[in-house]
């Protein structure tokens, strides 16, 4: 339910006060400038429009008990959580209850002052103590108007007197100016979370990581100041990592609950949940978490941890270090490792994210675990699929990609090309573009073509200093200049032809195929004995089909659900293609009872598909405008997808391959490979599109 109502400032600050309305420690914390603050109180001394507040009501809080400040126990109340506002009610209930207020401009504590005669607001400092008539603001409102007025030790009879008088008067009702306030009365996480988003949309957006520590944080007192400790400790450890809030409180989920979804954690099942079981888990998760960073830096090699491209990765790390701690075995190990690559380039929770994780994470609790979250990897990516050129094209500095071009020239020991000193964390890099931007720009367009000219294949390790030596040179006439074994661990071509300017996209695909390589290389090295890359013609060709049967599916499972929902099985796919898919699952649940309810969402019913029925669900008339903006033309598409297919089938049952057939067949994979590629290139816009911070903000 959703309620609208007027409350006096006075009123909320008393709430605040005893307990009733909390000002959770959500993830910005208190952010305010103390100019801020000042207009605040200039603006309601005026009565100047301030916004509304948000209230949440509800009960999904982990039990405890909370003390007000009267010191009065609050153990049996429905607490309501201040959403949006928290600046504001923060800044009036310090000044208005005379408690100290540190803000983001200040090391000392901030106090508002107003002139009586002036009535200007200002930040106290030494100007205003040899000035008359400036007035501490928590003083005037903890000890009242009247005091104040004697104390100023003005002349009653005098017009002024009267003045100042109005004006205190004026400054103390302050306490009766009205806010509009939300409440929303125990209404489902996800339904806040939509209204939050409806209400400030441009603005800062409260996700569900903010709602989780709001709740929690409204009981576990100095939970944030943990947080923010801790996370000082990461940063001054390791070179570049961040860690937000929101990542910290999901390992304590995890740890607690064993799933990483933040709802199912505050729900009434687990209300159990008291401050010491969530003080115990972040003591686990301190240790874990940085034993997780610590294999990231040292066993992985990834020392400069702001090249990676998402921070999810450390959730599952962080559980298997809780549950194995040191009963890990060499095999795990490199396991792990490889585990941590191949989630990393195939961008393992890019979408679904907190169902992947509880994917992994209910690995753990099998025998080899480690083996089991690979295999959930090559379950949607294809068993051992290989990077190929092409996946490197368009790859930028923020791309995995760049990730592993750093692992493999420290795998190389690949040194500083100037001054021989081991790349690493510990140095001030910088990404050295090979062939300069200023020599490109003659034929691209920096900013349009960047992909083309800021891709992975362009860019080097280097110290600053030797990036400042070479400047814009042309590649031509400083690289002869640098010790070959220095550019070939960063795997620079040795062809001295591909180093002129104009020979620019030939050096970039060389290079491309030489990182393609060596990942694959590094990949199956952390395979166990045994393991070999496919080489061969037909054996390439056979990984590449997996790769767009892989992409077909995905992109089938998002456009559909997208289009019809929880409906889409039912309304957009051939009836026949669902009775065989029923039938097969049926089979496997026959042979497999503990499968019962595996099968049900959408995904799960494609990978029961045949490869040739995913073309036949796309090439529906009704579903094709679903998917034209990925394929183009109808007819196209229809045309390749047949030797997509035959190859395929003649792959999967050892048929002999005759020249024809395969020139058709590499034509059609190819054109595939361009269309996933492109949707690609759209994708990753798009996301970046959304990732610019927003100029507007809205205080939280």
């Amino acid at each position: 339910m959703i309620k609208a109502l007027d409350q006096e400032i006075q009123s909320l600050v008393a709430d605040i006060r005893d307990g009733k309305l909390l000002l959770p420690e959500i993830q910005r914390g208190y952010v305010w400038k103390s100019t801020q603050v000042r207009s605040l109180f200039d603006s309601l001394y005026h009565q100047y429009p301030s916004g509304q507040l948000l209230v949440w009501e509800t009960d999904d809080i982990p039990s405890a008990k909370v003390a007000s400040v009267d010191g009065l126990l609050k153990s049996n109340m429905h607490p309501q959580l201040l959403l949006d506002g928290q600046q504001r009610l923060t800044s009036l209930t310090a000044v208005m209850l005379g408690r100290d207020l540190k803000v983001k401009d200040l090391r000392r504590k901030m106090e508002v002052v107003f002139n009586v005669y002036t009535e200007k607001f200002e930040i106290k400092g030494p100007r205003q103590a040899g000035q008359s008539g400036w007035i501490e603001l928590a003083k005037f409102f903890t000890e009242g108007a009247m005091k104040t007025f004697w104390e100023l030790k003005l002349d009653n009879t005098s017009p002024e007197s009267q003045q100042v008088f109005e004006r205190l008067n004026r400054l103390e009702n302050i306490k009766k100016y009205t806010y509009r306030v939300i409440l929303l009365e125990k209404l489902s996480y996800e339904e806040v979370t939509d209204i939050f988003i409806r209400i400030n949309s441009g603005g800062t957006i409260l996700g569900n990581a903010d709602l989780a520590l709001a709740q929690v944080s409204s009981r576990w007192t100095g939970v944030t100041q943990l947080f923010e400790d801790y996370q000082q400790y990461i940063k001054k450890q390791f070179t570049g990592l961040e860690v937000d809030n929101g990542l910290l409180l999901r390992a304590i989920v995890v740890s607690l609950t064993n799933q990483s979804l933040f709802n199912v954690f505050l729900k009434p099942d687990h209300q159990q949940i008291t401050v010491n079981d969530l003080e115990a888990a972040w003591k686990r998760v301190q240790q874990a978490f940085t034993q997780a960073v610590n294999f990231l830096v040292h066993n992985c090699q990834i020392d400069r941890l702001d090249l990676l491209p998402t921070r999810n990765i450390l959730i599952p790390l962080t559980a298997f270090f809780e549950k194995f701690n040191d009963h890990i075995t060499a095999e795990q190990t490199r396991d792990l490792q490889r585990w941590v690559y191949m989630a990393l380039i195939w961008t393992r929770y890019s979408t679904a994210t907190e169902s992947k994780l509880n994917e992994d994470l209910a690995e753990l609790t099998k025998e080899k675990p480690v083996k089991e979250m690979i295999q959930n990897i090559e379950d949607v990516v294809g068993h051992n699929r290989l990077i190929t050129e092409r996946d490197l094209q368009d790859q930028r500095k923020n791309s995995p990609y760049m990730v592993m071009s750093y692992v493999l020239a420290r795998r190389a020991g690949a040194q500083d090309w100037f001054n021989g000193v081991v790349i690493g964390g510990s140095q001030n890099l910088e990404f050295h573009h090979i062939f300069p931007k200023s020599l490109l720009e003659e034929t691209y367009k920096l900013k349009e073509d960047s992909r083309i000219v800021d891709q992975v294949a362009n860019l080097a390790f280097l110290s600053a200093k030797a990036n400042k030596k070479i400047s814009n040179s042309n590649p031509a006439d400083y690289l002869p200049g640098i010790e070959q074994n220095r550019l070939i661990a960063q795997h620079v071509t040795m062809d001295l032809s591909l180093w002129k300017i104009e020979k620019f996209e030939d050096f970039v695909r060389q290079r491309r195929t030489m990182l393609a390589d060596a990942i694959n290389s590094l990949l199956a090295s952390l395979s166990g004995e045994g393991t070999t890359l496919p080489t061969g013609s037909t054996q390439i060709m056979a990984a590449r089909v997996d790769a767009i049967e892989h992409n077909m599916r995905d992109l089938l499972a998002g456009r559909l659900e997208e289009a019809r929902g929880p409906s889409a099985w039912k309304q957009l796919v051939p009836d026949p293609i669902k009775q065989q898919v029923q039938d097969r699952i049926g089979q496997r649940i026959k042979n497999n009872p503990f499968e019962a309810g595996k099968h049900d969402t959408l995904e799960a019913k494609l990978v029961q598909c045949q490869f040739s029925d995913y073309f036949n669900i796309i090439q529906v008339k009704s579903n094709w405008p679903f998917f034209e903006d990925v394929f183009g033309g109808y007819e196209t598409f229809k045309k390749y997808s047949v030797p997509v297919i035959g190859i395929r089938n003649s792959l999967k049952h050892n048929k002999p391959l005759g020249h024809i057939e395969l020139h058709e067949a590499e034509a059609a994979i190819s054109w595939f490979e361009d269309c996933f590629h492109q949707l690609s290139v759209v994708e990753q816009a798009e996301t970046e599109a959304e990732e610019q911070p927003d100029l507007e903000s809205v205080e939280v």
